[in-house]
């Protein structure tokens, strides 16, 4: 969807929460996804009075700023603020070795290429949210559900454009309040409200909160090398020079195996929803 005129009027945030309680709820607990990035500061502020509370991934790959920043935003909003921790799963995910619950050993895959972003999006980020379902669960009888409010929105790509406002998937329910809000409707909130926005956002242009690297653009290690490169090394330069030496393909952060296909991600990637429509429209 682009940034012309409707036809037919878009959804209102309110229309859509409403909806999902109407259609799937109660709920025993409804959080708001944040990442820090400008939708997500959005969403947390234009629907402040319909969820609990904010939630964070910490991916365990955020450049340095990104967790002060979501830390300040929160209690600018008045918001409490829940830090889900991923802890070494993107070490696990790249260097393999480790004992699964089946008792197999884990293969190593490497940095992740487009093929493997379903695969990091799983292991950074699915898993973080099952784990915070099953934990706002306990103590409710077991058919009872959770809302997670979303920042997807249908103008941020093609790949979007058809999404659902809502979602669900078992006990989980994905609201989206800001599906058919264009890139001006966001821009002009943010100036109307005066939104704060993250140094990291003002240098890189996103949130900074997750570098798997599946769809890193050319130059993008050497950037972030650049500018954080205690952080780099610690993140990324370490588990290139483990890779390489355990011989494991795909060895380099950022480096796209050719013919790879990309692959679909969730809900709380949109900005590798537009590098993958900006890398498509190259090709």
């Amino acid at each position: 969807m682009s940034e012309q005129l409707r036809i037919l009027p878009g959804l209102d945030p309110e229309d859509v929460i409403e909806k999902a309680h109407d259609e799937h709820g109660p709920f025993v607990a409804r959080v708001c996804l944040f990442s820090g990035g400008h939708d997500s500061c959005v969403l947390a502020h234009r629907c402040r009075d319909y969820y609990d509370e904010l939630a964070f991934i910490d991916t365990g790959t955020a450049v340095p700023g990104v967790r002060e920043f979501v830390e300040s935003y929160a209690a600018w909003i008045g918001k409490p603020l829940r830090v889900l921790h991923a802890d070494d799963a993107y070490r696990r995910m790249v260097l393999g070795g480790h004992t699964l619950t089946n008792g197999k050993t884990a293969p190593a895959n490497g940095f992740p290429g487009p093929a493997q972003h379903g695969m990091a999006y799983i292991n950074l980020k699915e898993r973080q949210l099952d784990r915070l379902k099953r934990e706002l669960k306990q103590g409710h009888p077991r058919n009872s559900r959770v809302l997670f409010l979303a920042g997807v929105r249908r103008a941020e790509s093609a790949r979007r454009a058809t999404r659902p406002p809502i979602t669900r998937s078992g006990a989980t329910v994905f609201a989206n309040p800001l599906i058919d809000w264009t890139a001006i409707q966001m821009r002009q909130y943010r100036t109307e409200h005066q939104l704060p926005e993250s140094d990291v956002l003002a240098l890189i242009h996103r949130s900074g909160e997750c570098n798997c690297g599946a769809y890193a653009a050319p130059g993008e290690r050497e950037m972030l090398q650049s500018l954080w490169p205690e952080w780099f090394e610690e993140t990324i330069g370490c588990l290139e020079r483990e890779a390489a030496a355990a011989g494991i393909p795909g060895c380099k952060w950022g480096e796209r195996p050719p013919g790879a296909e990309a692959a679909e991600g969730g809900p709380l990637c949109p900005s590798c929803d537009w590098r993958q429509l900006v890398i498509e429209d190259a090709a």
